[in-house]
């Protein structure tokens, strides 16, 4: 008996959420006027969300269908997916060769000597902040008891880092040794 008494009182709790919503507009199937360049359906309309009608029952309920993924894969299509990481980072304007230095292999060796420069700082900057890294890692490693043999492979990585990055620092020291 009791059951039956709070069946139907949650049918009517949820009838009457029902019908406290307001309804859903329509969508206008009005047709574009004369001489307008005809669009495709998923191009005219902006990506579509869902609504929230006020709460309901469970909180808040949805007025409007959410997208399928067939428009959803379309309004990615035209307009790109806003969640996507960029692939790689802008590169800034002064990145290429110029004009000039693309005429000239004079200019353009300075510009090549100038770019592999770059590279080698950014190897010089990122070896001398991954180090200090390493050696944390041998520390935990030595810690925690890991293999001798692990442990050297990582010292030996942590010498190589060092010597490259002195090479690169002062390249007539180098050539001495």
């Amino acid at each position: 008996m009791k059951g039956g008494f709070l069946l139907a009182a949650l049918v009517v709790a949820a009838a009457a959420s029902l019908l406290a919503r307001p309804p859903a507009p329509e969508p206008s199937a009005a047709a574009p006027p004369a001489g307008a360049p005809a669009v495709s359906p998923v191009a005219a309309e902006p990506a579509r969300s869902a609504e929230a009608a006020g709460p309901g029952w469970f909180g808040e309920v949805p007025r409007a269908a959410p997208l399928t993924a067939a428009d959803s894969m379309a309004d990615a299509r035209l307009h790109g997916d806003a969640r996507t990481p960029p692939l790689a980072p802008r590169a800034a304007a002064e990145a290429g060769p110029g004009s000039a230095e693309l005429a000239d292999r004079h200019a353009y060796r300075a510009y090549e000597a100038r770019q592999e420069a770059r590279v080698m700082a950014a190897f010089a900057s990122a070896a001398q902040r991954e180090v200090p890294r390493l050696q944390a890692d041998v520390e935990r490693a030595r810690a925690s008891g890991i293999p001798a043999a692990q442990i050297a492979r990582v010292e030996d990585k942590i010498r190589r880092l060092e010597q490259l990055r002195r090479e690169i620092a002062d390249p007539a020291a180098a050539l001495r040794d």
